[in-house]
C-alpha cells in the first residue's frame, strides 16, 4: 500500500482569499506487516500571486521572505508531481488534512487545472483529538503532540517537508495509543475538526 503524507504553508487560513507558498510530500510503501519504506519525496516552494493579501502572522509563522521566494516555481510549473503522487497513492495522511486539501483544490481552479482525484487520507489531529476527549493528552496540535511524545524535528518547524516528518511520526505514536481505532475520511465527507 501507498501512503502520501502532504502538507502545505500558506499565506493565511482562508482557501478562497489566501494561497499556497510552499508544499510538500513524502510517499511510503507498507507491507503486509505495516513495515514502510519511503519511496519518494518532494518539496517546493511556490511564488505568491497575490502576497499583498496575506496575514503577517501567517508569513511570521512559516518564515516567508521575499528573497528566498524570488525564483520559485509556480504552482502550475510543480502541480503535475503532486497529482501524479496522489493519483498513485491508496491513502493520504495529515494533521488537519482537509485544510492543505481544500488549498490545493483552490489552487487548481484558479490556475485552470483538473483536481486531482483524491484518495481517502488519514489525520492525524482526529486521531489526536480522539485521545484528547478520553483525557489521555491535552491538546491536539501538531506541536503539542511532538513534545509531548518527545519527537525531534531535524529543520526549522512549519516547513511543509519537516512537518510531513513530524507528521509520520506523531501518527507511529498516535497509533500505538490508540491501536487500529481511526477513521478515514475522503475530501467530500472530512474530518470536521475541533479547536482544542
Amino acid at each position: 500500500m501507498r501512503i502520501t503524507v502532504f502538507d502545505t504553508e500558506t499565506t493565511g487560513l482562508k482557501h478562497q482569499k489566501h494561497e499556497i507558498i510552499e508544499l510538500a510530500f513524502i510517499t511510503y510503501v507498507f507491507d503486509d506487516e505495516g513495515n514502510r519504506k519511503e519511496l519518494s519525496r518532494f518539496e517546493s516552494k511556490i511564488k505568491p500571486e497575490n502576497i499583498h493579501l496575506a496575514e503577517p502572522e501567517a508569513l511570521a509563522i512559516n518564515g516567508y521572505d521575499e528573497n528566498e521566494w524570488k525564483d520559485a516555481p509556480e504552482f502550475s510549473e510543480i502541480y503535475d508531481i503532486v497529482k501524479e503522487a496522489f493519483e498513485n497513492s491508496e491513502l493520504l495522511m495529515g494533521q488537519n488534512l482537509i485544510f492543505d486539501l481544500r488549498f490545493l483544490n483552490e489552487m487548481c481552479k484558479r490556475n485552470n487545472l483538473k483536481t486531482p482525484n483524491y484518495p481517502p487520507y488519514l489525520d492525524s489531529k482526529a486521531t489526536a483529538d480522539r485521545l484528547v476527549s478520553e483525557g489521555w493528552i491535552k491538546r491536539s496540535s501538531m506541536d503539542y503532540l511532538c513534545e509531548h511524545y518527545n519527537i525531534e524535528s531535524h529543520g526549522r518547524a512549519h516547513t511543509a517537508l519537516v512537518d510531513c516528518e513530524r507528521t509520520i511520526k506523531v501518527w507511529d505514536k498516535l497509533q500505538k495509543d490508540i491501536g487500529d481505532e481511526y477513521e478515514i475520511y475522503t475530501f467530500n465527507s472530512p474530518y470536521n475538526r475541533r479547536r482544542r
